[in-house]
């Protein structure tokens, strides 16, 4: 195995369990919240719950705190998936 593909499987795979760990969160957080029962039998509450997680407030003034550890994680999977692609095409090209 060549070290750009190295690189590029290490942050891919961090970019995984991060969003792995954001899911787990975020699972955690609608159960505290109990919300779990109205996004389960209806897709569209389940959208409108994703929706407010990332809206500042969503949930009010109490889950704030949480609601910005998930949206953080989210952040940070999605960050890393970003530089993952950018360095599947930009290592090979390094020469060495």
């Amino acid at each position: 195995m060549s070290g750009p593909y190295l690189i590029f499987t290490t942050v891919m795979t961090l970019a995984l369990l991060l969003m792995v760990a954001a899911y787990i969160r975020t699972l955690l957080f609608i159960r505290r919240q109990k919300l779990l029962a109205d996004a389960s039998f209806n897709p569209l509450e389940g959208v409108r719950l994703w929706r407010r997680l990332f809206t500042p407030n969503g949930y009010g003034e109490a889950a704030e705190t949480s609601r910005r550890g998930v949206a953080r994680l989210y952040l940070l999977a999605l960050a890393a998936f970003v530089i993952a692609v950018v360095l599947f095409f930009v290592l090979p090209s390094v020469p060495g």
